[in-house]
């Protein structure tokens, strides 16, 4: 009876030896996943866009949002990096205007967390995959759809890409509701965004906005 119970005993340890093991494995797996996520740019690298706002109504309780008319009187929006600590990227804004007026402004990007500050968010992580997260260390749960490829006058670029369909209602009223359609497209080498198309469709009132990016100057690579 003793031998039994020494044995069954020296059974559990093993088994838990196993799966501390085994946890510690996986563990350390992603440990390492995170720690592999580096920065795919560097001090002085510029990246320039133009915006565009659309908006469409056939409903006369609807009215045009300040960000749209914004985004259409912008002449175009300047990302400078300035510092490169990984995950944390730092980063100057210019935003000007077509009047000529100008809104400068610092900010960060952490590319593990996807927390970020002075409203610039659309840098990834170098060489990111099909499949993976976009930010291991965050609460968005995003995944890479596909990579693609496209076309620059110095040759093709490959293209991560994200898709991605939300739907949003009032808590105080939940018959009002918005869906949100989001393309997001980003260099896989520098992880920097190259487009952006945000669509909202509301319900009450009925109405389409839709909020365009599109990289058109670089010095890191010929964009156009």
């Amino acid at each position: 009876m003793q031998k039994k119970r020494s044995r069954l005993i020296l059974f559990v340890a093993v088994v838990l030896i196993i799966v501390i093991v085994a946890a510690a494995i996986i563990l350390t797996n992603l440990g390492s996943q995170s720690s592999q996520l580096v920065a795919g740019v560097k001090a002085g690298d510029t990246f320039t866009y133009e915006l565009e706002g659309l908006w469409q109504s056939n409903d006369p309780n609807a009215t045009i949002s300040d960000t749209i008319l914004r985004l259409n009187m912008t002449e175009w929006y300047r990302i400078i990096i300035t510092n490169v600590s990984n995950p944390e990227i730092s980063l100057h804004m210019v935003w000007r205007f077509k009047n000529g007026t100008e809104i400068e402004t610092d900010g960060k990007a952490n590319i593990e967390t996807g927390i970020y500050s002075g409203g610039f968010w659309a840098i990834y992580a170098a060489n990111l995959d099909p499949g993976q997260l976009t930010h291991p260390k965050g609460p968005d749960r995003e995944t890479i759809n596909d990579t693609i490829t496209r076309q620059y006058p110095d040759g093709t670029r490959e293209t991560n890409r994200l898709i991605l369909t939300t739907q949003f209602y009032n808590i105080n009223d939940p018959s009002r509701i918005y869906t949100n359609y989001r393309t997001v497209q980003f260099d896989k080498k520098t992880g920097i965004l190259v487009e952006f198309h945000d669509q909202n469709l509301y319900n009450t009132p009925e109405m389409t906005e839709i909020i365009s990016w599109r990289l058109r100057d670089s010095n890191v690579w010929t964009v156009t």
